[in-house]
């Protein structure tokens, strides 16, 4: 299954025809051609406020298609925790969000996320963990679609410090407990809600 979010609203491609008894209160349209697509995303854009689940017989040529209709971004990111198991959280734009910047030319996206992390937050002392999950999130700027691909690695740090990165609109970083994430969630975009949801922390 492949996920697409626009805001809070998604677009799915997945191979499983089952998944119309699931979500019946959404759009959902059988793919049969690629040259489908821009009419489906059209429909999605301007003319339905719900969810789309396309059904298609290969899901990953089916989004690799859909790719091709968007300028991309990469970005890389990180889920930080320290020794406690509290989680690093920026906040910006009036919303909780984890750490995360835009791949520069010739950069590693592993290297990009450490580096974005410790620009935002202001810290240095980082040890990298696994890759945890990719997300897609799509937006619209000077008249063009854009898709920003978002590699997300496991990160930890215990740093008491932390300086968040005013030049990029970010007012706060702080670490919060597990236990005070629930209060932070519903302020999470909803792509980042995936991100807790890979790595276990919560199920969306």
């Amino acid at each position: 299954m492949k996920k697409i979010f626009f805001n809070d609203r998604f677009f799915i491609f997945d191979s499983n025809s089952e998944i119309e008894k699931i979500h019946e209160e959404d759009d959902i349209c059988e793919l049969h051609r690629f040259s489908e697509l821009h009419s489906l995303l059209d429909k999605f854009l301007y003319e339905s406020e719900r969810n789309m689940y396309v059904i298609c017989s290969n899901e990953d040529e089916a989004f690799v298609a859909f790719c091709d209709l968007f300028d991309m971004i990469f970005a890389g990111g990180g889920l930080v925790r320290n020794s406690k198991g509290d989680v690093l959280l920026i906040y910006r734009y009036g919303h909780w969000d984890l750490p995360k910047g835009k791949q520069e030319a010739g950069e590693n996206i592993a290297h990009t996320a450490i580096r974005e992390v410790k620009e935002e937050c202001g810290i240095s002392d980082i040890e990298p963990g696994n890759f945890l999950t990719e997300t897609y999130h799509c937006f619209s700027m000077n008249g063009k679609l854009i898709m920003k691909r978002n590699f997300w690695y496991e990160m930890f740090c215990d740093s008491e410090t932390l300086v968040p990165q005013e030049t990029e609109d970010i007012e706060k970083a702080e670490f919060v407990s597990k236990d005070r994430l629930s209060d932070y969630i519903d302020f999470m975009y909803a792509s980042v809600r995936e991100v807790f949801a890979a790595a276990n922390m919560f199920k969306q």
